[in-house]
């Protein structure tokens, strides 16, 4: 029996959002929030939380005025079903604000069945994405979930991108 892995993982846990997808979300709406940046990112939110000198972005205080953008490429490793769980929950809990989380489309997981899915919008993107410094793309597939009040907005800015959902 061949031992599947590393095709099923990878060693790194901070993969950059890559110009792409960016530039779709900055046209859902500009980005007043990214509390997973780091010192390679390019999201340029107006506020930047670096995981790594403002410490753990999930216990800090999301709430925004509501309209605002909420943008969130989480750390891939253990913890990301909580990441998941905040995303769905911060944009449930301040109203019309959004939030739009570039993930692993983890179909498989219990995280993605139970927060994922109640997303106003899923955009399942086509093919492996290559993200920010990376060599290749990622050795996994790659969607985006919009919770937020614009849902049409975001149809039309990711159709061309890949399959869009309502879970």
């Amino acid at each position: 029996m061949t031992h599947l892995g590393p095709f099923m993982s990878s060693v790194r846990g901070d993969w950059n959002t890559p110009g792409c997808v960016l530039e779709r979300v900055r046209r859902v709406a500009p980005i007043d929030l990214d509390p997973c940046s780091n010192a390679a990112s390019i999201v340029n939110a107006a506020v930047e939380w670096h995981l790594e000198r403002d410490g753990d972005s999930l216990r800090r205080d999301w709430m925004c005025t509501p309209g605002l953008l909420i943008y969130v490429n989480p750390p891939y490793g253990r913890d990301i079903g909580t990441w998941v769980a905040r995303c769905a929950g911060t944009a449930i809990g301040i109203g019309p604000s959004a939030v739009v989380a570039l993930i692993p489309a983890r179909t498989d997981t219990a995280w993605w069945h139970r927060y994922a899915t109640t997303a106003d919008a899923i955009c399942f993107w086509r093919g492996r994405l290559t993200f920010l410094g990376a060599a290749q793309g990622a050795p996994f597939p790659s969607a985006v979930a919009y919770w937020g009040p614009c849902r049409a907005t975001f149809r039309r800015e990711f159709c061309d991108a890949g399959w869009i959902v309502k879970p």
